[in-house]
């Protein structure tokens, strides 16, 4: 008993030492398993996780391109409309009624028929009126100032060619846009044809500032030549226009124009149909306000134009017509095309082209 006792204590041992090693071993593997299988879960949480922060950072570049493009799209929205009211501010303001209307002069008749309030046909050569329309009221002339300020600073003798900065003080107020910035260098030869055939207000300004003796002087000077070339209806309080307490009747200005056509450089320079400045390092180029300047049918020698609220559209020219040097002033005109349908039409009367059954051609 005790030997098969032993014996069948000894198989047991060799059965437990048989068998233990595969029952270790199972546990062994399922403990690989799973960390093999935990390590496989990281990694796809971490895949996961890149692709979801790829994915975050994809949506917040777009989300940021598509708020840029809506900033760029306001902005645009917000320049269009600022170009948009600045046209129609533009607008707005010749209509608001002008001096004359006030005065009740507008629609005043006369025998053409014109639109504008005060017209002169003028031969300077002999010094004939050949038509008028109130040429003796006085009313405001806008940028015709800039012919007296262009005869001021020519006949003072001051250097055309003498370089100066324009600067803040020159920025007057007005919705007429300007070529010039600030810190930009030039003479005052390239100001004088900005003021004159572009009629750039800031370029007028910046002729009076660096006047010798300053801004008043220079006020001052253009009234003193008024005065000398016989304007006794005329006053001037600044150099370019705005003020619309700068006066004058067309019959004054027929005398500024005979004065300016005295200097070829006035005469050049204001009809220029356009040029191209040097100015520092940047280009500025400048067209006519006059459109009879580059017109084949008109020969003009000399001109000025002008445009407030309270002045209307005016204009000043010497021109040829019918074989005479002729001065021509209409202050006043409700628009542009009105302005120009009555030079057009006065053009024609003189030239003896206009006649109807109530206006016979003219005899002179």
């Amino acid at each position: 008993m005790r030997f098969l006792a032993g014996i069948i204590s000894s198989l047991f041992l060799a059965s437990t030492l048989f068998f233990s090693p595969v029952i270790s071993a199972t546990p062994a593997k399922s403990k690989t398993t799973a960390v093999k299988t935990v390590k496989k879960a990281k990694k796809k949480v971490k895949v996961s996780a890149k692709k979801r922060t790829r994915k975050a950072v994809v949506a917040a570049s777009n989300k940021s391109v598509r708020k840029t493009a809506g900033k760029r799209s306001t902005s645009r929205k917000f320049a269009a409309s600022k170009k948009k009211s600045s046209r129609k501010y533009a607008v707005r303001r010749v209509r608001g009624p002008s001096y004359a209307q006030l005065q009740g002069l507008r629609g005043s008749a006369d025998p053409l028929g014109l639109a504008t309030t005060a017209v002169l046909a003028y031969d300077m050569d002999s010094n004939n009126v050949l038509y008028e329309k109130n040429a003796d009221e006085r009313l405001p002339i806008a940028s015709i100032t800039k012919l007296m300020t262009a005869l001021v600073i020519v006949e003072s003798g001051v250097s055309l060619d003498q370089k100066f900065k324009v600067t803040r003080e020159d920025f007057v107020r007005s919705s007429a846009r300007s070529k010039l910035r600030n810190g930009m260098y030039l003479s005052r030869k390239q100001a004088l044809h900005l003021a004159l055939m572009s009629s750039d207000n800031r370029a007028a300004h910046f002729l009076g500032r660096t006047y010798p003796g300053g801004y008043a002087k220079f006020i001052r000077d253009m009234n003193t030549k008024a005065a000398m070339i016989g304007m006794f209806d005329s006053v001037f309080y600044d150099s370019i226009g705005l003020n619309n307490e700068n006066k004058s009747s067309a019959l004054d200005l027929a005398r500024l124009l005979a004065s300016a056509a005295e200097y070829d450089i006035i005469k050049d320079l204001s009809t220029t149909t356009s040029a191209q400045f040097s100015v520092g390092r940047r280009s500025v180029t400048s067209r006519t306000t006059n459109s009879f300047v580059a017109n084949d049918n008109w020969d003009v020698s000399l001109q000025k134009t002008g445009l407030t609220t309270a002045a209307g559209y005016c204009m000043a020219m010497q021109t040829e017509i019918g074989g005479k040097n002729v001065a021509i002033i209409f202050l006043d005109s409700p628009n542009k095309k009105a302005r120009n349908q009555d030079a057009e039409k006065l053009k024609n009367w003189l030239t003896g082209q206009y006649v109807t059954a109530s206006n016979p051609a003219p005899t002179h």
